[in-house]
C-alpha cells in the first residue's frame, strides 16, 4: 500500500482493487478505506467518469499505482474515524517529455485549511521522484483561491491557457 503523510494528511494512493471499488460503490470504497462516510462525494472537479478513467487504467497499468488517483484522509481527533476530505490525483504517468497533470478536489467543508496546499506538494514531490519533469495544472482562470494555493508551493501561470477560461499552472523539477 502506497500512502504519503504531510503535516495533516495521510495520502493513500489508489490500487487496481481500491479503484474499482472507488467506480463501482461509494459504500464499499468508504468501508473499505474506513472513512466516515461522506453525504457529498465526489468533490469537485471530479465525477464518476474520473472514478472509472482510474479503475480502466489501473486495470491495463496493474504497477500504476500513484499515477491515477489519491484519497486524501484526515483525522480529526482520536475518537472519531477518520475523514475523506478530498481526492488527488495525477493524471497518468508522464508524457514524453516528462509532464504529469495534477488535480484535487476538496469536499466544501474542508475548503480554506491548507489540505490543498499539503496535497499538492505532496503530490508533485513524489511525481518527481517518480521520473516527472514538469507538474501541470488546469484551472478556472477566475480561481483565485487555487491559484494561491499552486503560487504558494512553486508554480507559476504558464501564460498558455489551454483554452478560453482555464489557465494553465506548472512546476518544474529544476524549480
Amino acid at each position: 500500500m502506497l500512502i504519503l503523510t504531510t503535516e495533516r494528511l495521510a495520502l493513500l494512493a489508489l490500487d487496481r482493487e481500491l479503484a474499482a471499488l472507488q467506480a463501482g460503490s461509494r459504500t464499499a470504497f468508504f468501508n473499505a478505506i474506513a472513512v466516515t462516510h461522506e453525504a457529498i462525494w465526489p468533490p469537485l472537479p471530479f465525477e464518476s467518469a474520473s472514478f472509472e478513467w482510474a479503475a480502466r487504467h489501473l486495470e491495463h497499468d496493474p504497477d500504476g499505482q500513484g499515477w491515477y488517483g489519491w484519497a486524501m484522509l484526515a483525522n480529526e481527533g482520536e475518537r472519531s474515524p477518520p475523514r475523506i476530505v478530498g481526492i488527488g490525483a495525477l493524471i497518468g504517468r508522464p508524457d514524453e517529455e516528462g509532464d504529469v497533470e495534477l488535480a484535487f478536489g476538496l469536499l466544501p467543508e474542508f475548503r480554506g485549511r491548507g489540505y490543498g496546499g499539503e496535497t499538492v506538494q505532496a503530490l508533485a514531490t513524489w511525481a518527481f521522484a517518480n521520473g516527472a519533469q514538469r507538474v501541470i495544472a488546469h484551472l478556472d482562470a477566475e480561481d483565485m483561491h487555487a491559484a494561491q494555493t499552486l503560487a504558494r508551493h512553486g508554480f507559476a501561470d504558464t501564460g498558455e491557457p489551454p483554452y478560453p477560461g482555464v489557465a494553465r499552472w506548472a512546476l518544474s523539477a529544476a524549480a
